[in-house]
């Protein structure tokens, strides 16, 4: 499956000549992908590095190849405080973010952590972000078949992340430019409704 990367001039473009492909989904169409659907792409492959890569996009909503281009420096393990920070540069604006994560989770206590802390310093994933998508792509034929309109993709899985803190944590424009590094207004207009209380900085799910 080709990842379709859409603007809002080519999107307008092709809903008047209908050629969107049948797998994009529109922005008001995603919804948030729960730890529960996201768990059999995680036990459907032996592949440490691609288990670790599924959960870094599903728990942080970076970009797979900001994802990719992380080093175990990017990696801060607190066992005093008993959590991990991460620090993600956005491909965008050049920006840091700084998604934090506590060892309740999971994923981080059992997956994340036991896979960084292998390395000693440097680049922690050997492969390209295609080589990724291609395994996402085996993925979701295996667990869903020929059913589209269920896969997923990375770029679902940030959009789930960010639509998860906007509408469930009601974080601030400045909450997401710190967690994701991303400067865009789109997270004002689109992600971040006004809060009602307030997003802590970090989270479990």
């Amino acid at each position: 499956m080709k990842i379709f990367k859409p603007n809002h001039q080519n999107i307008n473009h092709l809903k008047r000549w209908g050629k969107i492909p049948k797998y994009y989904i529109d922005r008001k169409d995603f919804k948030i992908i729960t730890k529960d659907e996201i768990l059999p792409y995680i036990y459907n492959t032996d592949d440490i590095e691609t288990k670790v890569v599924i959960a870094l996009a599903w728990s942080t909503g970076a970009r797979i190849q900001e994802i990719v281009n992380l080093k175990k420096e990017d990696f801060i393990i607190s066992d005093e405080n008993r959590d991990l920070t991460i620090s993600i540069k956005a491909l965008k604006f050049g920006k840091i973010g700084y998604p934090s994560f506590s060892f309740d989770d999971p994923f981080v206590k059992e997956l994340i952590i036991p896979y960084v802390r292998q390395f000693i310093e440097g680049k922690i994933f050997s492969r390209t972000k295609r080589t990724y998508q291609k395994k996402l792509e085996n993925l979701n034929k295996k667990i869903h078949g020929d059913n589209i309109k269920k896969w997923i993709t990375f770029h679902y899985l940030r959009h789930s992340l960010l639509t998860y803190m906007g509408r469930v944590l009601r974080a601030f424009p400045e909450e997401f430019k710190s967690w994701t590094g991303h400067r865009s207004q789109a997270f004002e207009e689109y992600y971040a409704p006004r809060k009602v209380d307030r997003f802590k900085g970090k989270f479990d799910r």
